[in-house]
């Protein structure tokens, strides 16, 4: 009886006080996770080592829940035989989100890898979030066929495809917010495939240092199309402007929000074929060094963001 507690409650606790509970256990899990950089960023994604502010962390948490609610409840309504009651899909929904308030508590261990470098800890954080995330699925799953009244092939299918739908819609509207946060880019131009007002002319007569001062301007303003003028077409395919602008939002995740760059301090080395220049990169939690490598017509074949030792 104790262990269907811990995996199927749902009989007893339902309606409104199972989202009230859920609500709270989802507010102390956004507090916990920011002072622990542990983002929940996605219905199943959970990330260690990022750094966010509260607020940040309050709307991952929202945007979880009500992707979950919405897919769940809406797969009930197309796949159940009997009248559902909202509340009871949202609160059973909102409940079984509460092992990963227990995972944001666990953090307070030294399980927060201090990079994507810090190989042990990565691993050891893994380990831990894989049976949070089970017995998460577990619960959803049960409350899915509670609130809804579902069992069997139909009850399975239903929740698996409504599951992966929720994880699709959370990240793709985390990633928005988070592409208006960490760029100077609004939601509305971060769905545009094509830039409307940067139009860029590359002179030929540049210097790869001014090319590398226009990328840092570019980087500054948020402007990915204007980045890509300057790469050869191998990067130009592997690279294209939405990659870029991902690149850079997990940058700005991982290390904190962009504050400058030092031109100043730019260094310019030849590495095999390659005139490479690096300028170094001041975000919230840590300096990364931006290093372009350009290629004998000058065109940059490769970007990388380099952690300082």
């Amino acid at each position: 009886m104790k262990i269907k507690w811990f995996i199927n409650p749902f009989e007893r606790i339902a309606g409104w006080q199972a989202l009230f509970t859920g609500l709270a256990a989802m507010a102390l899990t956004a507090v916990i996770g920011q002072i622990n950089h542990v983002a929940f960023d996605g219905v199943l994604d959970v990330h260690a080592g990022a750094t966010f502010s509260l607020s940040t962390s309050f709307i991952m948490q929202a945007v979880d829940f009500l992707a979950l609610f919405l897919t769940m409840w809406i797969a009930g309504v197309c796949f159940s035989k009997t009248k559902l009651r909202a509340v009871d899909v949202a609160g059973t929904m909102a409940l079984a989100r509460a092992p990963m308030l227990l995972l944001a508590v666990v953090c307070f261990l030294p399980v927060i890898p201090a990079s994507l470098y810090d190989v042990p800890r990565l691993i050891i954080f893994m380990l831990i979030l894989i049976p949070f995330d089970i017995w998460m699925i577990a619960l959803m799953y049960n409350a899915y066929t509670v609130s809804c009244h579902l069992k069997g092939t139909r009850a399975v299918a239903s929740f698996i495809g409504a599951l992966l739908v929720a994880e699709a819609l959370s990240k793709l509207v985390i990633i928005l917010l988070l592409s208006s946060l960490f760029t100077n880019v609004s939601i509305k131009d971060t769905l545009k495939s094509v830039p409307t007002e940067n139009t860029v002319i590359v002179a030929d007569s540049l210097t790869i240092r001014q090319k590398t001062e226009n990328v840092v301007k570019y980087f500054e303003k948020g402007d990915f199309n204007a980045i890509t003028v300057y790469f050869d077409e191998t990067m130009k395919k592997g690279l294209p402007p939405g990659s870029l602008k991902m690149a850079w939002i997990q940058t700005n995740y991982t290390c904190g929000k962009f504050e400058k760059a030092n031109l100043n301090d730019l260094k310019e080395t030849r590495i095999d074929k390659y005139d490479v220049i690096e300028v170094p990169f001041y975000f919230a939690k840590e300096k990364r060094n931006l290093r372009l490598a350009f290629n004998e017509d000058g065109e940059i074949s490769g970007l990388f963001f380099l952690p300082v030792k």
